[in-house]
């Protein structure tokens, strides 16, 4: 047994249990020269920045000639921060834009931030086209009111289980740390220019809301509290809104998928299983796979409601069998890597044993969209304890599951 076997396991089973949503990391890493270049095409810096030697563009008196490419308006600097607004109004076609609220990059060029990567990006793309697509002037869906919910999200034909059936792109991209290294009204500023500066602002500023005290919290970051996606660009973390995307309802057993890309901003969602005419689509806002409790207080503490879906009003036993499979989940997945990290004939296929039992209760709870890859680990585990055919049954069931769930074609884009 290899010592990268268990880490592949202990990945794979990670997969099951964590956000749905997976992030491709991308944009090289810019030294000072090339940095300068990609973000601004240009052998000075505008405004705010002075790096070194670097000489400013322009002056506050004279931004009509400010070349901010890929920038399509002049960066805001909040005063006595280092943090600002990058917007290009152009990103993903007319009525979209994106903004990025981040530190000024280093003079050093030695970090990677997503301003370095987006700058990077639009540097690279193609213009946007200017009319949408066929399939996004037809989307499967529409946006309806929701009682007790307000606007959601309603399927108008079916989508196939696996079918990718929306494209989002981020409309804001903020550093995480920024709420704690701004005054609060500087956090405001920022937040307010970098919505402001989209073309799509409206419909950014039309998102559901949280706050219990709505007449004091600034609507800007009442949005992006409520709204925002955890993701990773360039190795650091990071808030996103995808306006589109967030108009998906929770649900603790959702009916889609949604999987980022950092490389492109983009955020995909996919069925889940076959959503029918009519059908809500929802995503889960907590992590898969926790028992009731702990996703009641994830989702009050950090969305402010009490989860109301088809799995946590099911009747009090029915919902305690769930749990009890979840934690069983839990406990099989460690107690098959320690199996696994002792080696041996018998800790394999004891573990084998334990996981299978734990695919049993994961296709039970319908936890993952479908079970290839685990599929896969399992026919790994027989094999690895001397089971070779079943072993092999297994490795090919999960490969036809997997096949046969990415096989599906995409939707709207």
């Amino acid at each position: 047994m290899t010592a990268s076997y268990p880490r592949a396991l202990a990945a794979v089973y990670v997969v099951l249990l964590a956000p749905s949503a997976a992030a491709t990391h991308g944009g090289p890493q810019l030294g000072r020269d090339i940095l300068q270049q990609r973000l601004f095409g240009t052998g000075c810096l505008p405004g705010p920045f002075q790096l070194g030697s670097y000489p400013t563009c322009v002056t506050a008196d004279n931004d009509d000639d400010a070349p901010w490419a890929p920038w399509t308006y002049r960066p805001y600097c909040a005063d006595n921060t280092n943090y600002c607004v990058f917007t290009n109004a152009d990103f993903q076609g007319p009525d979209r834009g994106v903004s990025v609220i981040d530190a000024r990059p280093s003079s050093t060029g030695n970090a990677t931030s997503a301003v370095t990567v987006v700058a990077d990006l639009l540097s690279s793309m193609p213009p946007a086209p200017g009319l949408e697509s066929a399939d996004e002037q037809s989307p499967p869906y529409e946006v309806r009111h929701i009682p007790g919910k307000g606007k959601g999200l309603i399927a108008t034909r079916k989508i196939p289980r696996g079918q990718v059936f929306m494209v989002d792109y981020a409309a804001i991209v903020a550093d995480t740390h920024l709420p704690g290294r701004v005054k609060r009204a500087q956090g405001h500023q920022l937040l307010r220019e970098a919505i402001e500066r989209l073309p799509g602002a409206e419909e950014v500023l039309g998102l559901a809301r949280s706050s219990l005290d709505p007449e004091n919290v600034p609507v800007s970051e009442d949005v992006m509290r409520t709204n925002a996606f955890s993701v990773e660009i360039g190795g650091r973390d990071y808030m996103a809104l995808f306006p589109r995307i967030a108009r998906m309802n929770h649900a603790c057993k959702p009916s889609a998928i949604t999987r980022f890309n950092a490389t492109t901003l983009s955020n995909t969602a996919t069925a889940f299983h076959d959503i029918l005419p009519n059908d809500e689509i929802t995503i889960s806002y907590s992590i898969f796979g926790l028992p009731s409790s702990a996703r009641h207080e994830t989702l009050l503490s950090k969305w402010g409601f009490t989860c109301t879906c088809a799995l946590c009003s099911l009747p009090a036993s029915e919902l305690a069998e769930s749990d009890e499979r979840r934690v069983r989940i839990s406990r099989l997945g460690k107690e098959v890597i320690e199996l696994v990290e002792k080696g041996g004939t018998e800790n394999l296929r004891e573990a084998a044993g334990l996981y299978a039992e734990a695919v049993d209760a994961v296709r039970e709870e319908g936890l993952v969209p479908h079970l290839g890859g685990h599929y896969e680990v399992l026919g790994r585990l027989w094999g690895a304890s001397g089971e070779v055919e079943r072993g092999r049954e297994w490795v090919r069931r999960g490969r036809e599951e997997t096949e046969g769930f990415e096989g599906v074609g995409g939707g709207s884009h």
